[in-house]
């Protein structure tokens, strides 16, 4: 079985191009919302890349076919734009600008509402990084406590929307005995993780006259919003 393709910053934002030609094409205008791993490679630098790009977007059917026509173009997998983080939202996403285009405006989530809805999914396996990722954003957001993280995470769930295990893992990660637990886990991931095949989405695939120029890149701060979010500016 070949290995899983991983997409880097510069894949995805070669996709998200490719995203708004398509989009340009049908005189669309599409939102995209990501959250995820794709945040902590694009934002935060916390990994060189990830397996898919975990989103919520709209107008959703217009967005979803064109990014089947992105994964015919670029030959890479149908789900590249995965949707299926749906169920992990809470009821008041953070996002800020990330990219603008001319049919394709991009948002990212905020650490700390990233930090919620990882503490809120708390997967396990080798195909997830959830643990991984919550201990970067903890330190990102210089949380020490399980108390501060408890409380942050509660302004996005209530303590009956987490699973049992988020409290028990954010007490190994915060107390000093929770070191044991970061370096087995850091030995069990080296060990098992197979190897990776990167994207290749070469030249080839640019085509058509709606070809746009990738749009600059930013991060902005921006307040509190509903889901589906208010865009925030700076």
């Amino acid at each position: 079985m070949a290995p899983p393709i991983k997409f880097t910053k510069a894949d995805i934002h070669r996709l998200f191009e490719l995203l708004n030609e398509e989009l340009a094409a049908r005189d669309a205008v599409g939102e995209v919302y990501v959250v995820g791993g794709a945040v902590m490679c694009l934002v935060l630098d916390a990994r060189a890349a990830t397996r898919d790009v975990d989103a919520f977007f709209k107008p959703a059917t217009i967005v979803r076919d064109a990014a089947a026509r992105v994964a015919a173009r670029a030959d890479v997998p149908d789900a590249w734009l995965n949707d299926a983080v749906k169920g992990f939202l809470g009821a008041h996403g953070e996002f800020n600008d990330y990219l603008e285009l001319a049919h394709l405006r991009v948002f990212v989530a905020q650490p700390e509402y990233l930090l919620a809805m990882k503490c809120a999914a708390m997967r396990f396996g080798e195909e997830f990084h959830d643990v991984d990722d919550i201990r970067y954003l903890l330190r990102f957001l210089n949380i020490t406590t399980v108390a501060d993280a408890m409380h942050l995470v509660t302004r996005y769930f209530s303590e009956s929307e987490l699973p049992p295990k988020t409290k028990l893992v954010l007490e190994e990660l915060l107390s000093p005995r929770g070191a044991t637990m970061r370096v087995f886990m850091a030995t069990s991931r080296e060990s098992g993780t197979p190897p990776e095949r990167r994207a290749n989405l070469h030249p080839r695939h640019r085509h058509g006259p709606h070809e746009t120029p990738g749009g600059d890149t930013r991060r902005a701060g921006g307040p509190a919003g509903p889901v589906p979010p208010t865009r925030h500016r700076d």
